[in-house]
């Protein structure tokens, strides 16, 4: 056998073993988060309709993996050319899906600014046309020996991939500026930073090799290497951005009545007329008060918090401005 068919057979081992990890992992993400669907599905979560990208970018991906693992653990002679242009459409459609989740993230960071919604838009309306085109790349014939269906040309894919990862570079870079154009000291943009970083290592750490191996050739297993881990991870990332922020921006509360709206310890389901007050002075105030002990003293109304179980402290200047910001941007960002 030569060499270089030998090395070619060696590759195609370590691409069906990354696939098949792949796959594992993400079918296990896709299982152990049908909950969120689930609330939304039953009204326990208000409908969106970004929620239609999310969704098909999952499903998309889910249906990818399916079909690879059928084309390489079915033994048996099969239509190798439906199977490969079912796989690339699903494959680039969920790759897309995930770019317009980034597209959405970053026109709302903007604050659907015109000229945002434009570049954004002609990046990814690009990256759709080379999509597009390489489903139509490629040749694939069946085994006899192998039995199984061996795709080949992959060489044709890399401008495709070029283009996705031009795309991506854009339109990450367009919404971690837009994050760190309105910095501030909330949680809801510690979120948006730590996600958008975590984007950029996904996008950089799978994509990138992806466009490097396909512009050097090896072979066609090199080429495939990183196709399958880009895949997963980047719609991995960006479903786990938009289901972490759905539920953030979806909640009840907001962060400052979640982290301050609790009762200190002491003060839980005790009777008001036993109630130790505990306070921690923080600064030097001056007040004057009257107090009137006795059963024959008149019981205060009890406040809405206090019926509710919760406390509320009178937020600061600055807490308040906080708050304002953080509210805003939960208005800004639902989408």
């Amino acid at each position: 056998m030569p060499s270089s068919l030998a090395s070619a057979l060696k590759t195609l081992v370590h691409v069906s073993n990354v696939i098949h990890t792949c796959a594992g992992i993400y079918m296990w993400e896709f299982i152990t988060t049908l909950d969120f669907e689930w609330e939304v599905y039953t009204g326990r979560r208000p409908w969106r309709w970004s929620f239609l990208v999310y969704v098909a970018a999952r499903v998309l991906a889910l249906a990818c993996f399916i079909l690879t693992l059928v084309g390489f653990n079915l033994t048996r002679e099969f239509n190798c050319e439906a199977w490969l242009r079912s796989l690339l459409v699903t494959a680039w459609l969920a790759a897309a899906c995930a770019s317009l989740l980034l597209v959405l993230r970053g026109v709302a960071i903007w604050g659907r600014d015109s000229r945002i919604v434009a570049i954004c838009m002609a990046f990814w309306l690009a990256n759709i046309a080379g999509s597009f085109y390489a489903t139509t790349r490629g040749q694939v014939v069946w085994s006899p020996v192998l039995h199984l269906c061996l795709i080949s040309h992959t060489d044709q894919y890399r401008w495709s991939i070029m283009i996705n990862f031009v795309q991506d570079t854009v339109l990450l870079s367009i919404m971690i500026f837009g994050v760190l154009h309105k910095r501030n000291a909330t949680h809801l943009w510690n979120m948006l930073y730590f996600q958008g970083l975590l984007w950029i290592l996904a996008a950089t750490m799978t994509e990138l090799p992806s466009v490097a191996l396909g512009f050097k050739n090896i072979n066609d297993g090199w080429n495939m290497m990183f196709q399958y881990p880009h895949l997963t991870f980047m719609v991995i990332a960006s479903s786990r951005a938009y289901r972490d922020l759905f539920q953030y921006i979806t909640s009840d509360q907001d962060s400052y009545t979640a982290r301050r709206g609790r009762k200190p310890q002491g003060m839980q389901n005790t009777p008001r007329c036993c109630q130790d007050m505990q306070v921690t002075v923080t600064k030097t105030i001056e007040f004057d008060v009257e107090l009137r002990l006795g059963d024959d003293a008149p019981a205060l109304p009890r406040s809405e918090d206090e019926e509710s179980g919760s406390y509320s402290p009178e937020l600061t200047k600055e807490e308040q401005q906080i708050r304002t910001l953080e509210l805003q941007m939960r208005q800004d960002l639902e989408i």
